[in-house]
């Protein structure tokens, strides 16, 4: 039986290492994947270093559920040394982006990287793909500019979210589509700037009115209680997603951290709607709770969830740049 969808997948894997990522003649290109990988992206990810040159090898791993989120078995991290391009293709879990081995070796310079986790082939070729990658990295790097050195964030919307925490200073992390270099990190299809706060500052009140990593988009918001950096009360909304952020809270170690904070710029995000394309839609903001390893954090829970506030009004330092949704500091009015 024919697929017709695996055309659109090589244009955009061709996309992807060809200009995004650069790969050339001779480099080792590792790519990622689990059980629930749709091999249609992987094997048109194989195809594009194939077609430039370089070698690949595909590589699955378990799908990992929350409690082994950022575990990949030693074999995957040993070979993430030998690579000059990783991409993470995991479907069940974000374990290919927030591995702490993967952010060392990051850190390290050992290789450049591309986050495809949590993706199906529409997330891959449609929506957020579709965006002016070149554009949206220049646009993340001014962001970067913006928020690098500020001390205080405060976070409201509509929906009541009132968040204040101080942020660390390492260097905000761009997820705009680009990464060319060694030491660089992508996401796709992605779009945002992102940084954690210092551990132990984030308080106030967290409403979700948007979709979230694993639990999807609430029948109500939900509100979370905030105090030390930490989640304190689960205090309502969604009767299931209340349910299962409690067992998450209750179960698996740290994940009450509050670990990022993320800034959206991907305007073509909105027209997917699943939860990994919608919350990088331009001006939507989210915090994650759980890992904060990859934010320069000692929190080292194994599970890292996302969770979205819409029409958000983000200050630093008492800077507006994010004013009910949109970008201001980037001239969104």
């Amino acid at each position: 039986m024919s697929d017709n969808k695996i055309i659109e997948c090589m244009e955009r894997a061709d996309y992807i290492l060809g200009t995004l990522m650069a790969v050339k003649p001779g480099e080792e290109v590792l790519i990622v994947t689990d059980a629930q990988t749709d091999e249609r992206m992987s094997n048109a990810m194989a195809a594009a270093a194939l077609k430039l040159g370089a070698d690949y090898t595909v590589a699955m791993t378990p799908s990992r559920q929350q409690d082994k989120a950022t575990i990949f078995p030693k074999m995957i991290e040993k070979a993430m040394e030998g690579c000059d391009v990783f991409i993470g293709m995991t479907k069940a879990s974000g374990v290919a982006i927030y591995n702490n081995r993967l952010k060392e070796l990051l850190n390290e310079k050992v290789f450049r990287e591309c986050s495809i986790v949590l993706r199906d082939v529409e997330n891959f070729t449609q929506g957020g793909a579709l965006a002016d990658y070149e554009a949206l990295y220049e646009e993340g790097k001014k962001l970067q500019e913006i928020w690098r050195g500020k001390k205080m964030a405060h976070v409201t919307t509509p929906a009541g979210t009132d968040l204040h925490m101080e942020m660390n200073q390492m260097e905000p992390i761009i997820e705009c589509g680009v990464a060319k270099n060694p030491g660089d990190a992508m996401a796709w299809s992605d779009g945002e700037v992102s940084l954690g706060p210092v551990v132990g500052t984030t308080h106030g009140t967290l409403i979700m009115d948007g979709p979230m990593a694993y639990y999807g988009a609430p029948t109500e918001p939900v509100e979370l209680k905030i105090e030390g950096g930490k989640i304190v009360e689960v205090v309502g909304g969604d009767p299931k997603i209340c349910r299962q952020i409690q067992k998450t809270l209750d179960e698996i170690k740290d994940s009450d951290n509050i670990a990022e904070i993320g800034i959206g710029l991907n305007p073509m995000s909105m027209f997917n709607g699943d939860f990994e394309e919608e919350k990088k839609a331009r001006g939507t903001c989210h915090i994650a709770m759980g890992n904060g390893f990859y934010y320069g954090q000692p929190a080292m829970s194994t599970v890292h969830i996302d969770m979205v506030m819409y029409n958000p009004t983000v200050t630093f330092d008492g800077e507006v740049i994010v004013e009910h949704g949109k970008v201001v500091a980037l001239g969104d009015k």
